[in-house]
């Protein structure tokens, strides 16, 4: 087993839509102040429907992280048979994206979701060190994903990734990146638990270098159910100024007409108060 995965996953998926989480916004994540710091995890191997979900095992030890709740095999159940109706053919994979936009909507509308708080998700850059570092360190777990091989397998083994460069890859897979209690930047938490014999294993380069990992990453936060639709709304025009902002700033390079370039320059400013409008919108809500 420990040399041994499924291919669960046949790639990250993500969308120009996604909300997009950089600095601007870190400050209005609540800091996980689990004392105990339990970690939540799940084993996808033990179960016949569930060899091949390592998308979804991915995001429900993420969210059941966040909320300190563990969820029901039966659940589990209940949302990866939902899947196929949401993009999955039977006995297929998924794409990283896909899986966390889906087990957030099963959780918003689970009794979870009536109990808790709602759940809405973000996609994060990869290459920031900073950033990831510090929401691992405000205790959220990420969901991601790698391309491995058996010189994979063989490095994290001993419950250290020590190396960087693994060669051709021969599975891809979906994990979750959670914070280090040792000199490590971070670890990996798998969905093989008590299968393998490091399930969580340290990494001891930033991922930033290590290419085998997606670009794209997804963290899950927590949202006050009556302010859902408003977090919704907020995201997506925040997205799309973010979006506008780096499109006219390519333009106005490209541009030779300096009437065009003070029109974009001016344009932009405006996106940017207006971007700074939603962040402080947001905070309200986070």
């Amino acid at each position: 087993m420990a040399d041994v995965i499924e291919n669960g996953c046949i790639g990250l998926g993500e969308k120009q839509t996604d909300f997009i989480l950089d600095e601007w916004l870190l400050d209005a994540l609540p800091t996980l102040y689990q004392q105990d710091e339990i970690i939540y995890q799940y084993n996808q191997w033990t179960q016949d429907w569930s060899t091949k979900s390592c998308t979804l095992f991915s995001p429900i030890g993420a969210i059941s992280d966040l909320f300190n709740v563990e969820i029901p095999l039966s659940t589990i159940k209940k949302w990866d048979e939902s899947s196929y109706g949401a993009w999955r053919m039977k006995d297929s994979w998924r794409l990283v994206a896909r899986w966390v936009e889906h087990i957030v909507k099963e959780w918003n509308a689970s009794d979870f979701g009536k109990k808790y708080w709602k759940a809405a998700f973000y996609s994060i850059d990869l290459k920031n060190d900073d950033l990831v570092k510090w929401i691992l360190d405000k205790r959220y777990t990420i969901c991601t994903g790698y391309q491995g091989n058996a010189t994979y397998n063989k490095d994290k083994r001993d419950g250290t990734l020590d190396w960087t460069d693994f060669g051709s890859p021969t599975y891809w897979h979906a994990v979750s990146a959670i914070w280090s209690t040792n000199k490590c930047p971070q670890r990996i938490k798998d969905n093989y638990y008590k299968s393998i014999s490091n399930n969580i294993y340290d990494v001891v380069h930033p991922f930033s270098e290590i290419p085998c990992y997606y670009d794209r990453w997804y963290v899950i936060t927590k949202v006050a159910e009556d302010a859902l639709e408003e977090v919704k709304r907020l995201n997506e025009f925040r997205t799309n100024l973010l979006k506008a902002i780096e499109v006219n700033s390519t333009m106005r390079h490209q541009t030779k007409d300096t009437n065009y370039q003070s029109i974009l320059h001016y344009v932009n400013e405006k996106n940017r108060k207006k971007l700074k409008d939603c962040d402080e919108q947001l905070a309200k809500y986070m």
